[in-house]
């Protein structure tokens, strides 16, 4: 074969492969939007319950910095999710429950292209970015609900995205596009605007290394040298000091906000609180929520053994690991980085072993009698799927009391009432115009933030294990009480004669404060 055959042939084949991987790119975006939309439960969450009446005050009245939804007068509140509470309630206004099911559905479709692009834009393989994006969405399904976190998540991959590009073709555009990131972070979510800052240290740290190791004089035969060579890639980038100004920079867009130094103090007061003892998503992992932590951990070990790994994605998925033992919220940032860490990883394992199997994949998903029968299955699980959801409740019958919400709504003056409330409908209470001891909005209620020298929630939990409940009940001058009948509370109340039974049914039960009131 000659030399020009050859050229020829070898364009052909290019020319091929790029048509193989737009065609692929189109697939799997349509195939993994399909996915999404079965993985979206329908049951809604404490927190989207006062994300709108909030929504709906700010639009109407500003942001004072107090609530105006419990029943303590003079009750500090720092609105940490101010727009996004906005944003949700015009979505509700607009198309209510369903319409907040169906934005979940888009962002989480959203979430997963951002993955896969930019999956591939840091391994440039089509098939591992994939298989990453699909396992990315298998371990974050659970996390899709319509809470702030879900945007925040668009926030941090893209985030990923912007350095990554950055970081190889010098443009500077991604830099700006970093400094909106972290403003729009600190006015969505501001309880995770510090996560933000976490995600550069394991690029600076790389550098950091890499410039100690230039400028170390050791022998060639150094055994530290050997294993650094062997098992890390050690980039020497110096793009990453332009990180690090832009870092800077983004402490600045937290005075870019209406809530005043909220950026600055909202995980320090939550640090600070006792709410983080009590709340399951801040507790430490068990063993029953660690399987995917472990499967990670146990993949990178692996893989960097018999391979190579970017020192970076090295230490993004060690930290992360040790935030998810820490605290379990942060499982969802360890599948949603993880997973992109772990597509390099792979990426890298495969050309070390001259193992290049992407366009082979791409070709045999370019065939009409595998990509169409893919689509007609994905189409089929996601319907069932769906289908599934559709017999779900937006608000769940058995942990929200619906029907005694018509009742006190009906038949009692709810501004005179000072109702002892379960934390876990406080939310759908205020939804519906009913002034609550306590909601899912943690943080609140302690005084760190609340303003009082006492604290709210600590006091919730003490009268929930029934210690000195009277006591308490008399300081707040509760005049009705609502629980669950499950509640261990409520066979105290039982037995009180101080204490009649208004409504009652299945699964709750309402009670009025017959004396010292």
């Amino acid at each position: 074969m000659s030399k020009k055959t050859k050229e020829i042939k070898n364009k052909l084949t290019k020319i091929e492969n790029e048509k193989n991987k737009k065609t692929f790119n189109l697939f799997f975006i349509v195939f993994i939007s399909i996915l999404a939309i079965g993985f979206v439960d329908r049951t809604l969450q404490n927190d989207t319950f006062y994300t709108i009446k909030i929504g709906k005050l700010i639009l109407d009245n500003g942001i004072d910095m107090l609530d105006h939804f419990s029943f303590h007068e003079n009750l500090l509140y720092t609105y940490p999710h101010w727009l996004y509470d906005i944003f949700i309630y015009l979505v509700y206004k607009v198309g209510n429950f369903m319409g907040l099911y169906i934005s979940s559905i888009i962002l989480f479709i959203i979430l997963l292209i951002l993955i896969f692009k930019t999956s591939k834009k840091i391994t440039n393989n089509y098939s591992i970015s994939a298989f990453a994006t699909i396992m990315c969405s298998l371990a974050m399904r659970s996390f899709v609900t319509t809470r702030a976190q879900l945007v925040s998540f668009l926030v941090f991959v893209l985030q990923i995205y912007f350095i990554e590009s950055f970081l190889r073709n010098e443009k500077k555009r991604y830099l700006f596009g970093l400094l909106f990131l972290s403003l729009i972070l600190c006015n969505i979510h501001v309880a995770v605007w510090p996560f933000y800052f976490i995600l550069f240290l394991p690029y600076l740290v790389e550098y950091l290394i890499s410039l100690i190791a230039s400028k170390i004089k050791l022998k060639k035969d150094n055994k530290l040298i050997k294993f650094l060579k062997n098992k890390f890639i050690l980039e020497k980038n110096s793009n990453i000091k332009y990180l690090f100004l832009i870092m800077l920079i983004s402490l600045l867009t937290g005075l870019i906000t209406p809530i005043g130094d909220t950026p600055y103090t909202y995980l320090i007061k939550t640090m600070l609180g006792n709410s983080q003892s009590y709340i399951e998503e801040h507790q430490m992992l068990s063993l029953s929520n660690s399987i995917f932590t472990i499967i990670i951990a146990i993949e990178t070990i692996f893989l960097s053994i018999i391979s190579k790994i970017k020192l970076r994605d090295f230490f993004l998925i060690l930290g992360l690991v040790l935030m998810s033992i820490t605290s379990i919220r942060h499982l969802s940032l360890l599948a949603l980085i993880g997973c992109i860490c772990f597509a390099r990883l792979f990426s890298i394992f495969l050309e070390n072993f001259n193992l290049n199997v992407d366009d082979k994949i791409l070709k045999f998903f370019n065939k009409k009698i595998i990509m169409i029968p893919s689509l007609v299955i994905i189409i089929i699980i996601s319907a069932c799927l769906t289908y599934n959801h559709s017999k779900e409740e937006f608000v769940d019958s058995t942990m929200y009391p619906k029907d005694a919400i018509n009742f006190i709504n009906k038949e009692i003056n709810t501004k005179e009432m000072r109702l002892f409330n379960e934390y876990n409908f406080g939310s759908y209470l205020l939804l519906n115009n009913i002034p609550v001891f306590i909601d899912s909005r943690a943080d609140l209620y302690t005084k760190e933030f609340s303003g009082f020298n006492y604290d709210i929630f600590d006091d919730y939990m003490k009268i929930k294990t029934t210690y000195n409940y009277k006591e308490k009940f008399d300081f707040y001058k509760i005049t009705h009480v609502l629980l669950y009948k499950e509640n261990k509370f409520n066979t105290i109340l039982k037995n009180d004669n101080d204490y009649k039974i208004l409504y009652e049914d299945k699964y709750f039960i309402f009670y009025e404060r017959t004396i010292g009131s």
